[in-house]
């Protein structure tokens, strides 16, 4: 009975081989495009996952109301938390301090502590966390050499297997060598771990002691053991529950805990902590993590979404075609039930041709979408490994998608194919619109060109609001900057560093700082300005930079002047945005006036600079204290004018490596920086233009399959009207008219769709475009536009037909 419905299928799809092959090449591409998205969907949900108890691992984060009612929320805890919640709250199973990340310069040095040569180094970028035993505990990670106890000594440093061969070729024989960690510390290689998965949040590459930070803070970030005041974001802990502990519970505990630990008689405001789950670690952005790299859970969804309507567009596609068939089959269908085949008979005869024409749509897509997968990382900015998606698994969503895919396209067409009457088949009363299945094509080609309509408005939305934002003025000049990374342990060289690249004739500028004008850091303090033994109600955000940074980077002075570049005393330069919130509307007033910072000596304020953006185009503008403090000046500054760039940061390179040996060069264009703001929002866009064109592909396959039965239904029709005089024009109008109008109503329905959520989107933004009303007609006169040039092609074939041939009797 089987090979019977398979060979009387095949038979069928050939006979009809131009809709089978609109029909296999929009559901292939469909189910490519698909396939891709929800990879991506299953690697961004499955972040941390794999741990045995990642369920009960918890983040503490911090937050921070101030008294003008400003609230922040940081995952960071000063450093004395962790010894004290273990003291406190004993309920808690275990709790694990993490720094992270060191950014640090690694210097192999072999099997020699004492080694001077420092020719093998590298500088590793978003590398390098330091933890303790049990942080194994809480996270699965294998071991290929060592245990975790050596991480409870200090000094002692743990490899991943990628990083133990780059330093020493054979990872066996990197346990017992030593490596120099930021030309200040020797650390001894204890251990070598297994290469993290992809979808982990820890930087594992290199596992440095936490021992090492409590034996000298001041080697690893701010702060010390005993201050309860200072916090950074790189300073987290991660506690895991008993089981059936609930997340309120310790949440009442650590509300106890705050009040216990934080006095807050003497600070305005209030400082709690509380647990925020390890699953949401990869997708709260506000919060961020180690890789910085947080997807919100928002924009996953919003792919699942693409990935289904172009699923269901394929699909749709089917049914459409399928349908159409539906008088040309009635009478096959007559013959069938007029010989004694049964309704459930000619469903499983329809349903196997369906199954055909799936299977071979998922192979092509599969193939289709093991081809793009170097796309991911351009759009998603996910690894292009094949193996992280081709797994086992996916057999098996391939095998439950094939008949889903096949029960979604076929059920419908087979049961109404095989519920024809014979006796009306044979008296000619089944007309195209059975069953209402014209208005069942018709609703499903509205429900096609409405979702791509949204994806197009989306499109263009999001085009405006990034150009925007890229001509946005920040206040600050971010062309012709290159930024270099510095080494504070050589910080007295700085100078001689400035000097020599000062001699090369296409340098305009040099600065030192912290960080750039806009950037991801985030340093805030209290501080005082009407009455120095009382706190101003908000923080201030703040910036250590010295005298030329202001040059460097064009930021313009409203009253006062910057401090000297050599100057050593401390000074204020503060922000419009600082003296509005302090109520001051002469900026020139406040030159002179004493401002303390946290827990500094009250001193001057000297300059008031125009307001530029601390961050990107989504956030307000930060009040802002900037000062000189040469030990936090990590970041270099060199004003370039130049017509031959790449000669000239050779120059820049060369006199970097001359006055610093020990470290290696690294540096970039400022403006490469400033982009990556919007990567998600760029790489959001991309997905729109991609999908946009896709769906308005698979759309216009099914408008030209239907166009062409439409046109081969009506050719008598048409042959009639071209003897009576009517014309190509007006026969081709009358073909197309009928499309055309449920692409109207497509775009009646889609603009209020698209509207609703790119006003949700744009509201990210503080700074952003308003939604123009001839975007809407531009969307919708493209889609008027492919649809007719879709459907014209066959009402022309069709209105060209020499009538003679179109009337000849059947």
């Amino acid at each position: 009975m089987i090979r019977s419905y398979l060979k009387i299928a095949w038979r069928n799809l050939t006979r009809h081989r131009g809709f089978t092959i609109l029909n296999t090449l929009g559901l292939s591409v469909g189910v490519a495009a698909a396939l891709l998205l929800f990879m991506v969907v299953r690697y961004e949900l499955s972040f941390d996952t794999f741990h045995p108890h990642y369920d009960r691992v918890y983040r503490l984060v911090q937050q921070q109301t101030y008294a003008d009612g400003g609230e922040e929320i940081t995952p960071g805890s000063p450093l004395p938390v962790a010894a004290a919640l273990k003291t406190d709250i004993p309920q808690f199973e275990k709790i694990v301090p993490i720094f992270g990340t060191l950014d640090p310069q690694v210097t192999v040095l072999g099997s020699d502590p004492a080694s001077q040569d420092v020719s093998t180094k590298f500088m590793e970028k978003n590398e390098g966390v330091m933890v303790e035993p049990d942080f194994f505990q809480l996270f699965n990670y294998r071991w290929l050499v060592g245990r975790p106890e050596v991480l409870a000594q200090p000094n002692v440093v743990v490899l991943s297997r990628k990083f133990a061969e780059k330093y020493f070729k054979d990872y066996q024989q990197a346990e017992g060598k030593y490596l120099r960690i930021n030309n200040t510390t020797t650390m001894k290689v204890g251990g070598v771990l297994e290469d993290a998965p992809a979808n982990t949040d820890f930087p594992l590459n290199l596992v440095l002691s936490y021992e090492s930070k409590r034996a000298k803070p001041e080697l690893f970030g701010f702060g010390d053991f005993e201050n309860w005041g200072s916090t950074t974001t790189k300073d987290q802990i991660f506690v895991l529950l008993p089981e059936h502990f609930s997340v309120a519970s310790a949440n009442a505990l650590l509300e106890k805990f705050s009040r216990k630990h934080y006095d807050i008689r003497k600070e305005k405001g209030k400082q709690t902590h509380s647990l925020s789950p390890l699953a949401d670690v990869h997708h709260n952005v506000g919060l961020d993590n180690y890789k910085h790299r947080a997807v919100p859970r928002e924009r996953i969804r919003n792919i699942a979404v693409v990935g289904i309507l172009i699923l269901l567009m394929a699909c749709i596609n089917f049914i459409n075609m399928y349908s159409a068939l539906a008088t040309k089959r009635a009478r096959e269908v007559g013959v069938r039930k007029v010989l004694g085949s049964q309704k459930s008979q000619l469903v499983a005869q329809f349903l196997t041709e369906t199954f055909l024409v799936v299977l071979g749509s998922v192979a092509v897509g599969l193939v289709l979408a093991y081809m793009a997968i170097p796309l991911l990382e351009q759009m998603f900015n996910v690894p292009t490994d094949p193996s992280l998606y081709f797994t086992p698994e996916l057999g098996l969503w391939l095998l439950g998608g094939l008949l889903v895919l096949t029960l979604l396209s076929g059920v419908y067409p087979a049961l109404v194919l095989s519920s024809f009457s014979p006796l009306e088949v044979f008296r000619q009363k089944v007309s195209r619109g059975w069953m209402g299945g014209l208005t069942l094509r018709q609703s499903l080609i509205v429900f096609q060109f409405a979702a791509a309509l949204v994806l197009i408005i989306g499109t263009v939305i999001n085009l405006r609001q990034m150009e925007y934002v890229s001509q946005l003025d920040l206040g600050f000049v971010k062309e012709g900057v290159y930024t270099l990374s510095m080494d504070t342990e050589y910080r007295s060289r700085n100078e001689a560093l400035r000097n020599e690249l000062l001699k090369i004739p296409e340098v305009r500028a040099v600065s030192y700082a912290s960080d750039q004008p806009s950037s991801g850091n985030n340093w805030r303090s209290n501080f005082a300005f009407t009455n120095m033994s009382e706190d101003e109600d908000f923080s201030v955000s703040m910036k250590m930079a010295d005298g030329d940074y202001f040059k460097t980077f064009g930021i313009e002075f409203i009253a006062g002047t910057p401090y000297a570049p050599g100057d050593t005393n401390t000074k204020f330069v503060v922000n419009e945005r600082l003296l509005k919130k302090l109520g001051v509307t002469d900026p020139a007033s406040v030159i002179g006036h004493h401002l303390r910072m946290g827990n500094w000596d009250p001193a001057p304020i000297v300059g008031v600079i125009k307001d530029f953006h601390t961050h990107s185009a989504k956030e307000e503008t930060d009040p802002i204290l900037i000062t000189q403090l040469a030990e936090f000046y990590w970041s270099g500054a060199v004003k370039l004018q130049s017509q031959n760039l790449p000669n000239t940061i050779e120059k820049v390179k060369a006199a970097y490596e001359k006055i610093f040996p020990e470290v290696p060069f690294v540096g970039k264009f400022y403006e490469e920086s400033i982009e990556n703001f919007y990567q998600a929002e760029q790489q959001m866009g991309l997905l729109y233009r991609t999908f946009a064109g896709l769906t308005i592909f698979i759309a216009c396959l099914g408008l030209f399959g239907l166009a062409a039965f439409t046109a081969e239904q009506r050719t008598k029709e048409i042959g009639v009207r071209k003897v009576l005089g009517a014309s190509v024009v007006s026969i081709t109008a009358l073909l197309s008219q009928d499309f055309l109008k449920l692409v109207g109503i497509a775009i009646v329905i889609a603009s209020p769709v698209a509207y609703y959520f790119m006003k949700s989107w744009m509201e990210s933004f503080q700074y952003q475009i308003g939604i123009e009303w001839w975007v809407f007609v531009l969307a919708a006169a493209l889609a008027l536009a492919v649809a007719f040039l879709t459907v014209s092609f066959q009402a022309i074939k069709a209105a060209l037909m020499n009538p003679v041939k179109s009337l000849r009797s059947e």
